[in-house]
C-alpha cells in the first residue's frame, strides 16, 4: 500500500470514528427542570382531575422501557404492580395494584380487567367504570414525553367522575395523589439507577 493510500485510509478511519461518537455523551440534563408537579383540580363537584409529573434523567425511550417492563415492576413499585394481557390499543388487560386494606392497613392485592388505551412509546392507561367504587368512572393515563436526548417527563393523570354513596370524586383524588407521587418517585429511582 502506498503512503498516499495509508494517509487516505487513516483519514477515513478518523472521520468514521468521529462520526460514530454518540451525541448522548454530550447531553447534560437540565437541573432546573428537576421539579415535580402534583395537583387535584375540581372540574365540578362530581368530577376531579389528578395531575402528577416528574422529570427523569434518561431518554424518553429508556424511560418507556422501564415503565413498560411489567414483569420487573413489582421489584420496585410498592403500589402499581403492572399489566398482563393483550398490550395494545383496545387490548384486554388485567391491572394489578397493592392497596392498604381500609380496615387493617395491611397491603392487599387488587386486580381488575380493563381495555387498554395504548400508544407505543408514548402512553398507556384505561378509562372505565370502577368496580371498587360503583358509580365512579376513572380515566388513568401514564405518559412519557421527551425533554431532550437524556431527559424525559413522566406524567400520571387520573380523572374521577360520578357519584358513590361512600366516596366522592374529591376523596378519591386526594387518596390517589400521594400514591401517584410515590409511584413517580419509585419510577425515577429505578430508571436513573
Amino acid at each position: 500500500m502506498s503512503k498516499k493510500s495509508l494517509e487516505i485510509l487513516f483519514m477515513l478511519f478518523v472521520i468514521f470514528t468521529m462520526a460514530s461518537c454518540s451525541d448522548d455523551d454530550d447531553c447534560t440534563p437540565d437541573s432546573s427542570l428537576d421539579v415535580t408537579s402534583s395537583e387535584l383540580v375540581e372540574i365540578d363537584s362530581e368530577h376531579h382531575r389528578v395531575y402528577t409529573d416528574v422529570v427523569v434523567d434518561i431518554s424518553a425511550s429508556e424511560l418507556w422501557a422501564v415503565l413498560t417492563d411489567f414483569d420487573n415492576m413489582p421489584n420496585w413499585s410498592t403500589s402499581f404492580q403492572g399489566l398482563e394481557g393483550d398490550i395494545r390499543e383496545g387490548g384486554e388487560v388485567t391491572v394489578t395494584y397493592i392497596f392498604p386494606d381500609p380496615v387493617t392497613g395491611e397491603p392487599t392485592e387488587s386486580q381488575f380487567t380493563r381495555n387498554l388505551i395504548y400508544t407505543e412509546g408514548e402512553q398507556f392507561g384505561w378509562s372505565a367504570a370502577s368496580s371498587t367504587f360503583p358509580g365512579i368512572v376513572d380515566n388513568h393515563i401514564f405518559r412519557v414525553e421527551a425533554i431532550s436526548d437524556c431527559q424525559a417527563r413522566f406524567i400520571q393523570t387520573d380523572e374521577f367522575q360520578g357519584t358513590n354513596p361512600v366516596f366522592s370524586t374529591e376523596d378519591l383524588g386526594n387518596a390517589a395523589l400521594p400514591a401517584y407521587n410515590q409511584f413517580n418517585s419509585e419510577l425515577k429511582a429505578e430508571a436513573e439507577n
